[in-house]
């Protein structure tokens, strides 16, 4: 007795042959994408956050502070993604607040900074940085427009005594 010939089967199609490893990547590939779109989001509200003008103001005023400079030593780099918001309207009004982490080649900082909008020109009215093992270093100055144009440090270094060009303190 002899067999029938076998049944014709119908080939099978790519993902009947491929499902197992096709899953596991199509799932990383979502993950990937959903982290990367996370990321560049951030990166681009801290690029917002970055060049707004307080911003900009509290990190000139840190960088050009005598006592900043001779706890956290040069240069002063700010952190990855500052913390906190800025809000104006079109009357010329607004408020803004960051927390923002400072590094140095001798140590770390927080800068804390409130500043609000009236008539166009900003105020800060609270501008500190905290440093391990030190007094708060206050920022502010009485009078902002004047604040604007000086650096302290710049002084200093011209006077020749200027306790930020000491050598790196002992840790």
């Amino acid at each position: 007795m002899t067999l029938p010939p076998p049944l014709p089967t119908h080939p099978r199609g790519w993902w009947a042959r491929h499902w197992r490893w096709a899953v596991p990547l199509a799932a990383l590939l979502t993950i990937t994408a959903a982290a990367g779109a996370g990321w560049f989001g951030l990166q681009q509200v801290s690029r917002m956050a970055r060049g707004s003008e307080p911003y900009q103001e509290a990190m000139r005023r840190a960088r050009c502070s005598v006592d900043l400079v001779a706890h956290l030593g040069e240069p002063i780099q700010d952190g990855l993604l500052p913390m906190g918001g800025i809000e104006t309207d079109s009357s010329g009004t607004g408020s803004s607040q960051f927390v923002v982490h400072l590094s140095g080649p001798r140590g770390k900082g927080r800068l804390f900074l409130q500043a609000d909008r009236a008539q166009g020109r900003w105020d800060y009215p609270m501008l500190y940085v905290l440093v391990k093992d030190a007094e708060p270093i206050d920022l502010t100055a009485l009078d902002d427009a004047e604040a604007a144009t000086q650096c302290a440090l710049e002084a200093c270094r011209a006077q020749g005594d200027c306790p930020a060009l000491a050598p790196p303190l002992e840790v």
